[in-house]
């Protein structure tokens, strides 16, 4: 089919904005390449060409996917992101009118006397603020610490919170996320949504999920952080490497079979598998999750929440009934979620789960331990990626660095032609040396060869000799390579990798 695009910006104003033409396009679709449909179509004109208003009308891949949706030849125009965002709305709405616990007004707290509200207000809208995933509160005999997780790593932030008055905050929590305040004997978890206002038209919807733990001194709160305004990470952004990248595209596009993403909590699962969710929908596939809790709401994605009422396996049975293409489920965590996410993965669905294990191998090892059958994992396991996060270099202070004798020790050969960078610190990062985070990854493929190991009850370590023999890197030799790119560094990689897959990667090199 023709295309064809004109230089420059257009104006919105220019065209007429129909619904029913602009809903011939997928609301996930438009949103993510922030594409509209532009004048009203006519049903009877099969040749007439569609106008479509575009952020960039360059990329042949997204023009070709809209004239294959629409059946039609093109006209794209250049739009800017505020037009195609108000045409958008005009569309397809704003979403759902969200309902909130609290609004947030972000303001310091009064320096003489704050009460809880204030101090909470504070704290919630200053992690956001800060782009923390976690906060902390722990209450000691003689004092509070207050604490958020950045990047990973746990930063300690003023608190005028005190032994004395750290009850208040914790019981305005409590209150807000529907708990017993008068139970401070056991373990609490609940959830607050707030609105945090950032000025007259500018908000965030953020949910917090909050855990309260009975200690000796009171009780200790972790509230996690899930900003729905955050949107969905491409997969393109990830930090896989260009064959890892077109090979995990690949597997998506299988029309069955079981992918697992594996790593400990905090290691950017979810936001995997949100990107594969991300780049499975194109309008075309019956998309469903079984999630607990949903941490992320996904436009035209069928999400259902695991609850007291409908736990993992009545869920799941459910769900199988509602005729999936793609059906996402949190984890696979005993034998009757894993011969559900088999089982549909060897009748015509594709199946993404979360496992974890601390190696993409080892995940072989974990099914055998769910007492799943060798020739059912060998048949449904297309493939395992197993993954970490290691920050980022601050690419503003970055420096070159040379090895101490600890790191040379440790890492050996594995070092040679490898010139290591590290952030000197400034006030772009914080003056920690690094900045946001990257992905480092391995993924096993399960070909013809690995489903016969598998089959024949082989263990990890010749599981891990067949797969190193057809080209698989490990987490270390990907997080080499982003260190050798200047991604990430030394002390970020014995961070976050097991010193053990280390020492097996390092050893195994100095053998060749």
């Amino acid at each position: 089919m023709s295309q064809g695009s004109e230089e420059g910006f257009s104006e919105l104003s220019q065209y007429q904005l129909d619904r029913g033409s602009m809903r011939l396009l997928p609301e996930p679709f438009c949103r993510r390449h922030f594409v509209v449909v532009l004048g009203k179509v006519d049903p009877a004109a099969r040749h007439a060409p569609v106008t479509v208003g575009m952020l960039n009308p360059d990329v042949p891949h997204v023009l070709t996917q809209i004239s294959d949706l629409l059946e039609r030849p093109l006209h794209a125009v250049r739009l800017n992101r505020y037009e195609i965002e108000s045409a958008l709305e005009t569309g397809f709405g704003v979403g759902p009118r969200v309902t909130a616990d609290l609004v947030i007004r972000p303001r310091p707290p009064s320096r003489t006397k704050p009460t809880a509200v204030e101090m909470l207000d504070y704290i919630l809208s200053i992690a956001v603020e800060k782009k923390a995933s976690d906060i902390h509160i722990e209450s000691y005999p003689a004092d509070v610490d207050l604490r958020l997780r950045i990047d990973g790593i746990l930063h300690q932030l003023y608190t005028d919170m005190s032994p004395e008055t750290v009850h208040e905050v914790v019981n305005r929590i409590k209150v807000l996320a529907q708990m017993d305040i008068t139970e401070r004997r056991k373990p609490h978890d609940g959830r607050i949504r707030a609105v945090i206002e950032l000025g007259e038209s500018q908000r965030k919807v953020i949910d917090y999920r909050v855990s309260v733990v009975p200690s000796p001194a009171g009780e200790d709160v972790v509230i996690r952080i899930l900003d729905a305004n955050a949107g969905l990470v491409p997969v393109t952004q990830l930090g896989m490497s260009q064959d890892m990248h077109r090979t995990f595209l690949q597997l998506l596009a299988n029309p069955e079979g079981l992918v697992l993403v594996t790593g400990p909590t905090g290691s950017g699962k979810t936001t995997t598998l949100y990107s594969a969710l991300a780049q499975l929908t194109d309008g075309r596939k019956k998309i469903i999750t079984a999630e607990d809790p949903i941490e992320y709401f996904v436009p035209k994605i069928n999400q259902k929440q695991v609850s007291e009422h409908m736990p993992y396996p009545v869920l799941l049975r459910a769900l199988m009934r509602q005729d999936p293409n793609v059906l996402l489920m949190g984890e696979v965590r005993d034998l009757e979620t894993g011969s559900t996410a088999i089982n549909a993965a060897r009748t015509g669905h594709i199946v993404l789960g979360t496992l974890h294990t601390a190696d993409a191998v080892g995940t072989i090892g974990r099914l055998r331990g769910l007492e799943l059958d060798d020739t059912d994992i060998a048949d449904a396991l297309l493939a395992v990626l197993a993954q970490r996060l290691a920050r980022r270099v601050c690419e503003k202070c970055s420096e070159p660095r040379e090895p101490t004798e600890e790191q040379r020790a440790l890492f050996g050969r594995l070092l040679d032609g490898i010139q290591l960078r590290a952030g000197r610190g400034c006030d772009h990062c914080h003056h920690t040396g690094y900045r946001k985070r990257v992905g480092i990854f391995e993924m096993l493929v399960v070909d013809p060869g690995m489903q016969d190991l598998i089959v024949a009850g082989a263990h990890n370590a010749q599981l891990r000799k067949y797969a190193r023999e057809k080209g698989f890197k490990t987490m270390v030799d990907d997080a080499l390579e982003k260190i050798a790119s200047g991604q990430t560094s030394l002390d970020e990689l014995v961070r976050v990798v097991p010193y053990r897959h280390i020492i097996a990667t390092r050893d195994e090199r100095q053998g060749k």
